[in-house]
């Protein structure tokens, strides 16, 4: 009786610990994520700051505000994309694999006046936030500027570009 005991507690506790520990391989259907980027304090004609949005589905979003703006700035830009199954795919992989939707963050005091960001990944309907750049350091640093990479290589270059030549002109405009 005691040897099946034990064996039903080892049982259940390997299936707790499997259970707890095993990822997904397969892509759920609410995959997404929003990222949201600022380059930091800055005098406000180079000030700026941009909202990423992907998914669920194959739909990609770029939010983009000049200055100090809020979301009723004139200057306010906003254009979708288009995203592959394919890119969804590799994006939620790329976080599968690096483990981020269980990760603990070693997070400290935010760093004044640099960038920040924010990460929001929804997977299996739980949400998981990323700390901002400006609160990690060593690895955990490392691998969030990595994250940001791969999710900015999503968005199409003619959308970068478009971001780059509105700057440039609401910094002129501010100058004049």
């Amino acid at each position: 009786m005691r040897q099946t005991i034990m064996t039903l507690i080892l049982f259940i506790l390997a299936t707790l610990f499997f259970g707890c520990t095993f990822q997904n391989p397969e892509m759920p259907e609410d995959f997404s994520l929003t990222y949201s980027w600022n380059n930091g304090s800055l005098p406000p004609e180079y000030r700026y700051e941009y909202v990423i949005t992907i998914g669920p589905g194959p739909q990609g979003e770029l939010d983009y505000v000049p200055g100090y703006g809020d979301n009723n700035d004139v200057n306010r830009w906003v254009t979708s994309f288009d995203v592959t199954i394919d890119d969804l795919e590799t994006l939620y992989q790329y976080f599968n694999a690096g483990k981020y939707f269980d990760a603990e963050w070693e997070s400290g005091l935010e760093r004044v006046g640099g960038s920040t960001t924010s990460i929001l990944l929804t997977a299996f309907g739980k949400e998981h936030r990323i700390p901002s750049i400006s609160q990690l350091e060593g690895a955990d640093l490392q691998k969030v500027e990595n994250a940001q990479v791969h999710i900015r290589s999503v968005v199409p270059g003619s959308v970068w570009a478009e971001m780059e030549k509105r700057q440039e002109a609401f910094e002129s405009s501010q100058l004049d």
